[in-house]
């Protein structure tokens, strides 16, 4: 299925700083930072949409900071792709609503620089949410869940788990429950490196030489 894309080309980071984007900032970090405490001695890596998502969120352990700043990142260092990261040097990566324009290439490091069975949580903006009247007059283009789920697979991630999340819109229906979930502004995609299983040993050929008692 083709992206979802605006015909506009605004920038993206005024929306993630605007009150609209706020709840969802802190829902996320309600989330997504609980799962990094899980492994707390582990190098980790997030990558935020912009610095105010960064700015007060509290991450322990060691770990790499960027914000995505023009057509690279900033934050704890700058740089562009491919990351400064040495390969399957990270167990756990946060990224925060990646785009049209980064997700294939940014999936294809993050495969690169996480560790065999390593974990990776993934946001997205929801095409098919009514909530989108709120951010596609900024220009963003987003993939669809499916789609987003194709591109992990791909690139040797196996998604484990898609949550929807945050509001959906004002009115009778946002006030329904169940199916209703699929409507709501963002996704959050777990997934997990895949890690290589080693051959077994291959059995020898038995030959048996004279009488075998019976």
């Amino acid at each position: 299925m083709p992206a979802l894309q605006s015909t506009r080309q605004a920038s993206q980071a005024p929306w993630f700083d605007s009150e609209p984007a706020e709840a969802l900032r802190v829902l996320e970090r309600q989330l997504l930072l609980p799962q990094l405490s899980l492994l707390p001695a582990r190098p980790w890596l997030w990558i935020a949409p912009s610095a105010a998502w960064l700015a007060d969120a509290q991450l322990g352990g060691r770990g790499l900071r960027l914000h995505r700043e023009g057509s690279g990142y900033a934050g704890d260092t700058r740089c562009a792709l491919p990351l400064p990261l040495p390969n399957e040097s990270v167990n756990a990566i946060v990224l925060q609503h990646v785009t049209v324009g980064d997700a294939d290439h940014l999936l294809d490091e993050c495969e690169r620089v996480l560790m065999p069975g390593g974990h990776l949580w993934l946001t997205s903006l929801n095409p098919f949410s009514p909530f989108r009247t709120r951010w596609r007059q900024h220009g963003l283009a987003v993939r669809t869940p499916q789609r987003i789920r194709q591109l992990l697979e791909r690139h040797g991630l196996e998604c484990e788990d898609t949550r929807y999340l945050g509001p959906m819109w004002q009115g009778a229906g946002s006030r329904r429950r169940g199916g209703w979930a699929p409507l709501r502004a963002a996704c959050l995609f777990h997934a997990e490196k895949r890690t290589l299983a080693l051959p077994g040993p291959t059995p020898l050929p038995v030959r048996w030489h004279g009488t075998v008692a019976t």
